[in-house]
C-alpha cells in the first residue's frame, strides 16, 4: 500500500520523488489497525508500505505485486489529471473497507478498485455491496496480466471475470496494463465455447483515455466476422477426440437424426448471438438442440412457433442437455432465443408468417464437403 499515518496523525503518500533517508528516520502507522508499518524501499517494487510480519489487520489486505503497486500508482496519476479529486487508499470507516481510490467523476462518487489477484466471489461481492451501502459507485479495474487471448478477438472469461462483467454498468471488462500504459476494454461478449468468448477490444492509451467516457459511456463495438468464422474453421478441422458430456450427447443425437459428424454440424447452429452468454454450453451445443427442433418441425409443414421453440429449450436446460452459466432471468433467456431466431430469418433460413410464427423457408441440407461447409460459413456472417 502506498498510504499510512505519521506520528502526528497526518496522511502520508508514497508517490512521487521521496528522501529515502528522510523515510528510514520516519515512524508511519497503518489507519486502520494503527499498527507501525515497514517502508519497502527495494528495487523490485516501487517503495511501499507494509504491516510487520505476524501482524494483522483488521482489513483484508492483499499481497501486491509490483505490477499490481505500479498500475494503481498510474491510476492515481491519471484520476488527478482527469480533475476527478482522487483519494489514495482512503479508509472508510462506516463500512470498514479500503478501496484502492476514490474519485469524483461526473458528480459520482466511485470507488475504484484495481485487482490483479484472483477474489473469492464472497469477498468480492462483500466489498462491492459495502461500497454501494457507502453511496459510491464500485469500478473494478483488472489487471491485463489476468487476462488470457486465444486468438484474435478472442479471450478465456471464466467465473473469475464474469464477477466483474456482471457488475458493470456497461456488461464490459475494463483492464489497465502498467507495462503498456494503456486501458483494454472488452465488450460485448459472444460465447464460442464455455469459456471462449469473442469480444469487441479497444485499446486507450491512458493519455488518451476519458475517466468519463471508460466508466460511463457503452462501448463502441464491431464484429469481425472474420475472427468468428476462424473459430468455427478451427472447430471443423479439429480431431474431437475428448468431448464433454453436453457436447457429446449432441454428436449422438446429429448423427443419429441427421448421419452428421461434428465436424460437418450446420452453419446454422454457430450464430454469433449477442445475449449468449447466458447459456454456459458452446454454441453449437444450445442451438444444435434448437436447429434439430425447428427442422424437425419444418419437414412435418408444421408451424415453428416461438414459444414452443423456448418451451423446448427450457426442457433441455432441466435435462441438463444445455448448461446455463448461472441464474437467469426469463427475459434473459427469451432474449438469447429471440435473436437466434432473427439471425435465421434475416438469413433466410426461416420466415414469419405471423407475429413469432415461422416456416421453414429452405430445405437443411446437408453439405457433401467441408470446403463447402467453410464457404458457406464465411458467407453466412458476412454482413
Amino acid at each position: 500500500m502506498f498510504s499510512a499515518v505519521t506520528e502526528d496523525g497526518q496522511v502520508f503518500h508514497l508517490i512521487g520523488r521521496q528522501s529515502r533517508e528522510k523515510l528510514k528516520q520516519t515512524r508511519f502507522f497503518c489507519p486502520v489497525c494503527a499498527e507501525e508499518l515497514d517502508v519497502k524501499l527495494g528495487s523490485q517494487k516501487a517503495p511501499h508500505f507494509a504491516h510487520k510480519q505476524n501482524k494483522s489487520c483488521t482489513i483484508d489486505i492483499e499481497p501486491e505485486s509490483a505490477y499490481h503497486l505500479e498500475g494503481k500508482r498510474q491510476l492515481y496519476v491519471w484520476l488527478k489529471t482527469q480533475k476527478a479529486s482522487p483519494l489514495l487508499e482512503p479508509y472508510v470507516r462506516e463500512i470498514k473497507q479500503r478501496p484502492d481510490i476514490l474519485a469524483k467523476v461526473k458528480g459520482n462518487t466511485l470507488a475504484v478498485e484495481y485487482q490483479c489477484a484472483t477474489l473469492p466471489p464472497d469477498v468480492f461481492q462483500k466489498r462491492t455491496a459495502g461500497f454501494k451501502q457507502a453511496g459510491m459507485i464500485p469500478r473494478w479495474i483488472l489487471g491485463v496480466s489476468r487476462l488470457k487471448r486465444t486468438s484474435s478477438s478472442f479471450y478465456q472469461l471464466s467465473a473469475f471475470h464474469w464477477q466483474f462483467i456482471n457488475t458493470s454498468q456497461n456488461s464490459d471488462l475494463l483492464c489497465y496494463c502498467p507495462k503498456t500504459h494503456s486501458f483494454l476494454r472488452l465488450s460485448h461478449m459472444i460465447p464460442f465455447y464455455t469459456t471462449h468468448f469473442y469480444c469487441s477490444v479497444q485499446t486507450i492509451p491512458v493519455r488518451q483515455a476519458a475517466a468519463e467516457d471508460l466508466f460511463f459511456t457503452e462501448s463502441d463495438s464491431s464484429f469481425k466476422h472474420t475472427d468468428w468464422t476462424g473459430a468455427i474453421l478451427r472447430f471443423r478441422r479439429k480431431t474431437h477426440r475428448f468431448l464433454s458430456k453436453d457436447i457429446n450427447r449432441l454428436r449422438l443425437l446429429f448423427y443419429e437424426k441427421r448421419q452428421t459428424p461434428l465436424s460437418f454440424l450446420p452453419t446454422e447452429v454457430f450464430v454469433p448471438v449477442q445475449k449468449g452468454a447466458v447459456f454456459k454450453s458452446p454454441v453449437f451445443v444450445w442451438q444444435g438442440y434448437l436447429y434439430l427442433f425447428i427442422t424437425d418441425l419444418g419437414y412435418k409443414h408444421a408451424p415453428i412457433r416461438f414459444s414452443a421453440i423456448l418451451q423446448h429449450c427450457k426442457l433441455h436446460i432441466h435435462k441438463k442437455n444445455i448448461l446455463l452459466r448461472g441464474e437467469y432471468s426469463d427475459q434473459g433467456l427469451s432474449e438469447a432465443v429471440k435473436q437466434y431466431i432473427e439471425f435465421l430469418c434475416k438469413k433466410g433460413f426461416l420466415r414469419e408468417t405471423q407475429k413469432e410464427v415461422y416456416v421453414l423457408n429452405q430445405p437443411a441440407k446437408r453439405s457433401q464437403s467441408l470446403q463447402d461447409l467453410i464457404e458457406k460459413d464465411r458467407s453466412c456472417f458476412i454482413e
